[in-house]
């Protein structure tokens, strides 16, 4: 029988709702596949993003440079304070005393380290470099960059300093050349009495009594020091170091802290600053560092690894830094 007009209208209609019927789930769901497809296409894109440079090596570089910068910055300028005005009329006692230079430096690390900490570990010395790369905590890839920076950020002190101090340096200077009247201003050398082996030892022990103890300090498992602390510590043990080693040579137990200066100085000197000394504190700190460290590692290390101990609370360790994890930022 034909269908009439109403009656094909009313097929259309329930044909038409049972069609609805089966596709409204997919419907239901095209928001939220919508969301999903939003949210992976998201997350390709922060993944093929190009990364920052700063976010790597170079940055890190630049946090060692800084890092170096003012270390030396303080330190060379409390030697400046010391050796510069302590034969003025009316200067006073305190800038006559060995102290100022041993307090002056441990203070200068310690900011050092506050400056570079959170970045790079903050080494500001190539012996602590070469001694994580050695013992497998730093990648070989970084350390001639890391040098470079270090050896950069003492350089740049050291002209700042030369002319923040040139009235005094010309001053003790006179018609002199400036290698031969304030060199020890500005980097180390032994006293008259001292020869090629002493001051060699004297740098070689001074630096393995830092890098080794730099490593038992910042080390997570051996009651680290906590609430970033360390650079404290560790400016305390520049003051013991000076106290116990430091006048045989004036402790350089880091190689630009010497060498950045005495570039310098020879340059405004004519050469005059590049010695047969020259070597002792850039070769005896390197080899001290890797010395230090190795004993650490292949003793207290050791124990620590038999004895099974964990990592102490949230404390990540970084070089010379130490830093707490927040677990609520964390998660």
């Amino acid at each position: 029988m034909p269908l009439s007009t109403t009656n094909l209208l009313t097929c259309l209609i329930m044909t038409g709702c049972f069609l609805l019927s089966l596709f409204k789930p997919h419907c239901c769901d095209a928001k939220s596949f919508a969301e999903m497809e939003e949210k992976s296409m998201s997350s390709q894109t922060v993944a093929n993003a190009k990364v920052s440079p700063l976010a790597g090596t170079l940055g890190e570089a630049i946090a060692e440079f800084f890092g170096t910068f003012v270390l030396l910055l303080f330190g060379d300028g409390c030697v400046a304070t010391f050796s510069l005005f302590n034969k003025l009329p009316g200067s006073g006692a305190f800038a006559n005393e060995w102290t100022v230079i041993i307090l002056g430096w441990g203070l200068a690390v310690m900011l050092g380290i506050y400056v570079a900490g959170a970045v790079s570990g903050a080494h500001l010395n190539p012996a602590v470099t070469l001694a994580l790369a050695v013992r497998g905590k730093l990648p070989w890839s970084k350390v001639l960059p890391y040098w470079l920076a270090q050896l950069l950020g003492a350089f740049i002190a050291a002209i700042i300093l030369f002319y923040v101090y040139k009235g005094a340096i010309d001053n003790a200077t006179g018609s002199g050349n400036y290698a031969t009247a304030v060199g020890g201003v500005f980097y180390t050398s032994p006293k008259a009495f001292v020869g090629t082996f002493g001051a060699f030892c004297d740098e070689f022990i001074g630096t393995a009594l830092l890098v080794g103890l730099i490593f038992a300090i910042t080390d997570g498992r051996n009651q680290p020091v906590q609430a970033n602390l360390n650079p404290l510590i560790i400016g305390f043990l520049i003051v013991a170091i000076g106290a116990s080693f430091g006048l045989n040579t004036g402790y350089a137990i880091n190689p630009v802290r010497d060498f950045g200066p005495r570039l310098w100085i020879a340059i405004v000197s004519g050469g005059a600053s590049l010695t047969s000394y020259t070597w002792i504190p850039i070769v005896a700190p390197l080899l001290g560092g890797v010395v230090g460290a190795s004993i650490y590692d292949l003793t207290v290390g050791k124990v620590i690894i038999a004895r099974g101990l964990l990592q102490s609370g949230n404390s990540v360790s970084n070089a010379e830094s130490v830093r707490e994890v927040d677990e609520t930022a964390a998660r």
